[in-house]
């Protein structure tokens, strides 16, 4: 098993990966971030470093390395003047991270956690890895020009190269109150805040726990793929509406939530993740269904909180 290295690992993300994985894989993983881990991090493995993305903190014989790459854009939310904005503060420095590396003569196995949100609308359900790519949101957008850009490189430099395309993850502790929409309803109903709901609510999205995301990384690090380049949808393959999330939510905690609805010019198309290919190739399935899965998530924020 070669070395692993977490990037952005004292975010939500990266922060679940990488303590998975040194449980799971052992102590040859590291995280790599800006900041230090949380307190309570144990003996987690973290290299702090001023910029992630120039990879000086790679040891040269780690060339080999398994790179689960998490740091970068981390909220949809995040405003941008334009594209040659949103290039020159998040797209060139990714692809030059990658470019950096294979200069520093690594060539082993990048694990780009990608987003879902790449599909874009489509009325063509479950959505496959081969449909087309259709980004509406500047994130979206900077996630499908990023693996791209790997691609490229992975073809014309040879490193092996791993596409995730995760759905809406949920669950974890370290998820602050604008992470995601079941944080978003979970804050609200412990501060009373107004919960806005745009339109009918009835558009279906995929929502995968963290603790089957991160088995599913783990199997990606140590599994030998048929091809050096995979792309790969990480869901549940189940549709879950806002409307529906807001009752269970609800029902879960046995709290009302101050729900306002407002109307929606044109309501958002589902999107719902097929996930046979990871299944194929991983003997990978979530494991943890949206109702266990809130339970969960409302016992882990108890215990921190």
């Amino acid at each position: 098993m070669s070395r692993v290295y977490v990037t952005g690992s004292s975010g939500v993300l990266g922060f679940e990966l990488l303590a998975h994985l040194t449980a799971t894989l052992g102590p040859d993983v590291s995280g790599v971030a800006r900041r230090r881990l949380p307190r309570g991090a144990g003996r987690l493995a973290q290299i702090v470093t001023p910029d992630v993305l120039w990879p000086v903190w790679l040891p040269r014989d780690a060339r080999g390395a398994t790179i689960v790459h998490c740091a970068g854009l981390a909220s949809p939310r995040v405003p941008f003047e334009s594209y040659a904005d949103l290039s020159r503060r998040e797209i060139e420095p990714q692809v030059g991270f990658a470019e950096a590396l294979v200069a520093r003569g690594w060539s082993g196995h990048m694990v780009y956690v990608s987003s879902a949100g790449v599909y874009g609308d489509t009325d063509d359900l479950p959505i496959a890895e081969n449909a087309p790519l259709n980004p509406k949101s500047y994130y979206a957008l900077q996630k499908m020009v990023t693996e791209q850009a790997l691609l490229q490189l992975a073809n014309r430099h040879g490193f092996r190269l791993t596409i995730l395309r995760l759905a809406n993850a949920y669950g974890s502790p370290l998820a602050g109150p604008g992470y995601g929409v079941v944080s978003i309803l979970l804050d609200a109903l412990r501060t009373g805040r107004e919960f806005k709901l745009f339109g009918t609510g009835e558009s279906l999205r995929d929502y995968i726990h963290v603790a089957d995301f991160r088995t599913a990384v783990e199997q990606v690090c140590t599994l030998k793929l048929p091809d050096r380049i995979t792309t790969l949808n990480l869901g549940t393959g189940q549709g879950t509406s806002l409307a529906r999330l807001v009752t269970l939510v609800q029902e879960t905690t046995g709290r009302t939530l101050a729900l306002r609805r407002a109307p929606l010019d044109s309501e958002l198309k589902s999107s719902v993740l097929d996930i046979r290919k990871a299944h194929r190739l991983l003997g990978w399935q979530p494991r943890i269904g949206i109702e266990d899965g809130l339970r969960l998530t409302i016992e882990a924020m108890s215990r921190v909180g």
